[in-house]
């Protein structure tokens, strides 16, 4: 699961496991702004780049990203094959077999949503993986989200991947015992398949059913005032963070006008 414990993605003296989650909302709100109003292939990669580099000296694995990668993949494939070859732009044709035709112009927009994608997914996973889901929480109600949406939101997050993750594993399970899925065609491989999907679709909804029990258990919906043992403030290193990703967005912003 990518985002089971985010506690144990950070080493604790980490400074971006220390700040406080409203900075951190902040900076992945604005990175995706700039993800989805940026056209340029190069400041998109840059944005992409320097959330990797956050990410690393603030202490998140090389695995978990590599991990935030391949649950990514999938779409960032379907984007940079589906693009070309349904909107291929004007321009000659670089291969053109029938009616399908691949210009350069279809193959830079498709790298360039691709690019898109990918730089605002981990603008957000800047803060979904350098901190813990109750901090998570309690910064957007802090923010003035309702807690019952703060926490759908972050359990939501929590559970991100989770559904492939139990794709995988009962797929190895399946495949330990005997069960081969590399034989045959792609129709063949695909039916043979179907008793995974089952048995992912009945694990997801045992999870979920269980997930209901316990927030149904803790009190969740009640409109009872909700107390927090350790509540979250701003010290005067997250006012000069919010303050230098607030200046650095808006100098960024000034030179893409």
């Amino acid at each position: 699961m990518l985002t089971a414990n985010r506690q144990s993605l950070t080493a604790d003296n980490s400074w971006l496991l220390r700040l406080d989650p409203r900075v951190k909302l902040w900076f992945a709100l604005l990175g995706m702004a700039v993800s989805i109003v940026a056209p340029q292939h190069a400041v998109l990669l840059a944005a992409l780049a320097a959330c990797h580099l956050i990410l690393l000296l603030g202490g998140v694995s090389a695995r978990q990203i590599g991990l935030a990668w391949r649950s990514l993949a999938l779409i960032v494939a379907l984007i940079l094959i589906a693009q070309p070859l349904l909107l291929p732009g004007p321009g000659p044709a670089l291969v053109q077999i029938g009616p399908i035709r691949i210009t350069e112009a279809g193959l830079l927009a498709g790298l360039r949503y691709a690019l898109r994608v990918s730089a605002a997914t981990f603008a957000a996973l800047v803060a979904v993986l350098s901190t813990p889901t109750r901090a998570l929480v309690r910064g957007m109600e802090k923010l003035g989200l309702p807690y019952t949406l703060g926490l759908t939101i972050g359990l939501a997050l929590h559970y991100f991947g989770a559904v492939g993750d139990l794709y995988r594993a009962i797929s190895d399970a399946q495949q330990a015992r005997g069960w081969d899925l590399s034989r045959g065609g792609t129709f063949k491989r695909a039916r043979a398949a179907v008793p995974t999907l089952i048995a992912t679709i009945i694990a997801s909804l045992r999870l979920s059913d269980s997930l209901a029990l316990g927030l149904a258990a803790r009190g969740f919906g009640m409109a009872r005032p909700r107390t927090h043992r350790r509540d979250i403030a701003m010290t005067r290193a997250d006012w000069w963070a919010l303050a230098m990703i607030t200046v650095g967005f808006v100098l960024l912003a000034i030179a893409l006008l």
